[in-house]
């Protein structure tokens, strides 16, 4: 096996446990099962962004060495929703920041709240609207990132 192989292989699972993980969301959403909604959407993302982890590499590492010409992937963007994996990591530090901005103001925390309107971004800690994910004030669509998923899937499996 060569090295390259190494990292598209563990590539290639993260991106099947990706996808397992999102058709659970969605079917615990079809269900109303809305604290398994979010248990699905949080493991999706730490699975999706995994794969640009580890294919996404820096210039000059040796990683990226390794991979140069096996997989490209560079007309696809995860890094906002690295970002988002990010907030999920460090959610102990999220929380002071919500704690210490917070007014009193009506709050959302894993509240599915689809078709509400007139709620300010800073009222959604954790919530899910339609296709997208909103936490802290960011919007991420869930779509997207899944297409994203499969477009990357389609090319480790021809790589």
């Amino acid at each position: 096996m060569d090295k390259w192989d190494i990292y598209l292989q563990e590539a290639k699972i993260q991106a099947e446990f990706a996808k397992r993980t999102y058709l659970a969301f969605r079917e615990a959403e079809k269900e109303s099962l809305v604290f398994d909604v979010f248990f699905h959407l949080h493991h999706f993302l730490v699975h999706a962004t995994n794969i640009d982890r580890i294919l996404d590499t820096k210039p000059g590492s040796e990683r990226h060495t390794i991979l140069t010409g096996h997989i490209d992937l560079s007309d696809i963007d995860l890094k906002p929703f690295r970002r988002l994996r990010n907030h999920l990591e460090h959610f102990d530090e999220r929380l002071d920041r919500w704690v210490r901005d917070f007014e009193g103001h009506a709050f959302f925390d894993m509240n599915i709240v689809t078709g509400a309107k007139g709620f300010p971004e800073k009222a959604f800690l954790r919530a899910l609207d339609g296709n997208t994910f909103k936490f802290h004030g960011e919007s991420y669509n869930m779509v997207d990132l899944y297409d994203a998923v499969l477009e990357i899937d389609r090319r480790l499996t021809t790589a």
